[in-house]
């Protein structure tokens, strides 16, 4: 029978072994980059204008200008399929005007509404394919080869300029690097689109983007700037704010009518609250240093038990424990 020592010395010796097989696997089992959850409780960017401009069309084809609060809303939602490198994403869009007349009739004042579904990937949040777009109002579904980021932006964002969706355009925009700033006491990085004016009917044909007003042949030009605040461990978008401009304008570049003249950005209170769910993500503990530790403590259990099995004394105390 083996004496106890013997004994102990063998369960310290698997017992380390299993350790520092644990600690080697931890890291791949677990990966350490911080990937988007799928469980993320708040995923809507809400922006507000007090006072903005919409083009209302009326029945008889005339576009009415729309003077009102607006309220512009970006909601993105995870769904299936998903694994642990893509997730599918339903991002809604849409633009309502505010006011006692979107009060009685909510319908009324809805200007825009689009639905995009796409996969992408979870860790740089750029889409994997091309997406579904479903226009709501007018039922719309058609395939838009998408380009850059758009419900985040890289994991590990550093101070450099990425390219970024725009859903006018249906293509990507340069984000340019602003600056690092500091918000509820955590690094935030400042990023800013500059859209210079373009002929959006040069690049898809929609509804919208060109047509005949008062007589004279238009076409949609539209321009302005977008700033994005981003938390840069996660890649999430914690701030948002955007100065939008959208006219038909006509063959000599006189303006005929305005779709869309907004300035609005995200409420203090919801930017806030945003930081806070990306700071608990990037928070995560990473398994990196924990696989170490467990290896660390494995190796040295090893060592114990083997220096304890092979030692000479562990042989001639089996005779004394006799």
């Amino acid at each position: 029978m083996l004496p106890r020592s013997r004994i102990v010395s063998v369960l310290l010796l698997g017992l380390g072994a299993a350790l520092i097989v644990a600690g080697l696997a931890l890291p791949r089992l677990l990966d350490a980059e911080p990937r988007v959850p799928l469980n993320l409780p708040d995923t809507t960017l809400r922006l507000h204008a007090e006072d903005a401009v919409t083009a209302r069309l009326g029945e008889d084809g005339e576009v009415e200008e729309v003077r009102s609060p607006v309220r512009r809303q970006f909601h993105a939602e995870f769904i299936e399929p998903a694994d642990e490198d893509t997730v599918s994403l339903r991002v809604g869009t849409s633009m309502t005007r505010e006011g006692p007349e979107a009060a009685a009739d909510p319908l009324g004042g809805l200007v825009t509404a689009n639905v995009w579904t796409l996969t992408v990937d979870r860790l740089t949040g750029l889409p994997t394919g091309p997406a579904t777009l479903n226009d709501q109002p007018l039922d719309i579904r058609e395939k838009v080869d998408m380009g850059g980021s758009w419900a985040k932006f890289p994991a590990g964002a550093e101070e450099r300029d990425y390219p970024v969706f725009d859903e006018v355009l249906r293509g990507p925009i340069t984000a340019g690097f602003v600056a690092a700033e500091e918000r509820q006491g955590h690094r935030v990085l400042h990023y800013r689109q500059e859209i210079a004016e373009v002929d959006v009917a040069t690049r898809y044909q929609g509804m919208f983007t060109d047509g005949v007003l008062d007589g004279r042949p238009v076409h949609l030009e539209y321009s302005g700037t977008r700033d994005w605040w981003v938390e840069p461990v996660t890649g999430l978008i914690v701030d948002l704010a955007e100065d939008l401009d959208a006219r038909w304008v006509d063959e000599s570049g006189e303006t005929v009518a305005v779709a869309m003249d907004f300035t609005g950005e995200m409420p203090r209170g919801d930017a806030e609250a945003q930081l806070r769910q990306a700071v608990a993500v990037a928070d995560t503990p990473a398994p990196r240093p924990w696989g170490i530790a467990l290896a660390v403590i494995g190796a040295i259990l090893a060592a114990v038990g083997l220096f304890g099995a092979l030692r000479p004394g562990a042989a001639r105390g089996t005779g004394a424990e006799r």
